[in-house]
């Protein structure tokens, strides 16, 4: 049994080094997919009892119709936290405007330090949903600024005629180091024009399939991008925005054909932008009646750290560099009304601005700028796992060492282990 064991975990070193991870699938054709390594931590309805999630970390969990969970969190003095849950219903399930998920950061002594809340809306069909809770660091100190422990409680609100099965969870806590200095600007930023950009990328749209979650969302650069999504499904971009550049999103669905007369959907592509904290920014929804239809856009804030003293969300959640995520979901109505296993959907992106030196942050700021490795990865629409690979095998040619021989070695090692096991397996029976 010993040498089976090392032997499959050989192999699996074997693959990780070669880059033969699994395939992804078609962008929306695949369940939600979660972050690698997330670990499972169970949400206890006491306080008492409570996990500890340490930041920097994704988890999984799970939760049931009108529960609400607690989880701990152990937060510093000086930086903002960021606490986010994303709920994944099973694919199919019966949800309605009445389904809620709430997040909320609380101290030990009850306080409310941020909370935030996401719902299905007007599409009553399944997606994934994130909401964010936020503890502030604010200078005239007050509430929920000490150093010390605090709960994470993520609660589910759900209507009498939705499923009542248990959503899975993404949970992730990311904290934002403090300025140095006098602590960054305090006042919201005066509203910025938000026309249109004049040139919109035309031209063939490149063909990109999106991820299946966060983890594996598909990095975009400017340009005009295409996909098809199949009806209930939903993908994943990613597109990095550095300090003072502002995002342009415009989703469209292509054509479509039908046989019944003055055929439409609501809501029949649903959109949502998130910032590098996985908080909600912006979303929208399309009416779509077989014609090319387009969601209109704006160009959101250009991103700067006053930012996060606005008042509108669509401002305050660009309060940092990094990478934004472009979720996508079709209706599954549209299989019901128009023809075709599944339909085009083009994405034209457009980062506008040249980047502007962004706060000293007291450390690193982690996911919260923007580098050459964010800008490669759009320029080849690159996954995380996707860049992490691929910087793999670069130490490995660096090393001097071949794919080839790390293989052989690799299944050296295992044969040699399993000879052993096998060795000491007959040295014990007899």
């Amino acid at each position: 049994m010993r040498g089976r064991g090392l032997g499959a975990a050989g192999l699996a070193l074997a693959a990780t080094v070669l880059g033969t991870a699994p395939a992804q699938a078609e962008g929306g054709t695949s369940p939600y997919v979660f972050a690698d390594g997330a670990a499972r931590v169970a949400g206890e309805v006491s306080s008492t009892d409570a996990h500890t999630l340490a930041a920097g970390r994704a988890y999984r969990s799970q939760i049931g119709p009108d529960e609400e969970l607690y989880y701990a969190v152990d937060l510093d003095a000086s930086s903002y936290a960021y606490a986010s849950a994303v709920a994944v219903p099973k694919p199919g399930a019966k949800v309605g405007t009445r389904d809620r998920l709430t997040v909320t950061l609380r101290d030990r002594r009850d306080n409310q330090c941020g909370t935030g809340d996401t719902r299905f809306g007007s599409a009553a069909y399944p997606r994934p949903l994130a909401a964010q809770a936020v503890r502030a660091v604010r200078p005239d100190g007050g509430t929920c600024q000490e150093a010390g422990p605090y709960f994470l409680v993520v609660e589910r609100e759900t209507g009498p005629a939705s499923a009542q099965e248990p959503w899975e969870l993404e949970l992730r806590l990311l904290t934002e180091p403090a300025v140095q200095g006098k602590g960054g600007p305090t006042e919201a930023p005066s509203p910025s024009p938000t026309d249109a950009p004049a040139d919109v990328p035309g031209g063939e749209p490149v063909a990109r399939p999106g991820g299946t979650g966060f983890n594996d969302a598909v990095a975009l650069s400017d340009g005009s991008f295409k996909t098809r999504l199949k009806p209930g499904g939903t993908t994943f971009y990613r597109v990095p925005v550095d300090w003072g550049q502002r995002l342009y999103v415009e989703p469209e669905l292509g054509s479509a054909t039908t046989d019944k007369s003055m055929a439409y959907v609501s809501s029949a592509l649903e959109t949502a932008l998130y910032n590098p904290a996985f908080g909600p920014v912006d979303g929208g929804s399309l009416l779509f009646n077989g014609s090319p239809q387009t969601l209109p856009s704006v160009p959101f804030q250009p991103v700067a750290y006053e930012n996060r003293h606005a008042s509108a969300p669509s401002v305050k959640g660009t309060r940092f560099a990094g990478w934004y995520y472009v979720q996508l979901t079709l209706s599954p109505k549209m299989a019901e009304v128009f023809r075709g296993d599944d339909f085009g959907v083009t994405l034209r992106v457009r980062v506008q601005g040249e980047p502007v030196a962004g706060p000293r942050y007291a450390g690193d700021p982690g996911p919260f700028q923007v580098g050459d490795r964010e800008r490669d990865a759009a320029e080849a629409g690159r996954s995380d796992a996707e860049v992490a690979r691929g910087e793999t095998m670069a130490v490995v040619a660096a090393s001097g060492i071949g794919t080839g021989t790390v293989l052989l070695v690799g299944l050296g090692v295992w044969f040699w282990v399993a000879r052993r096991g096998a060795a000491g397996g007959r040295v014990r029976s007899g």
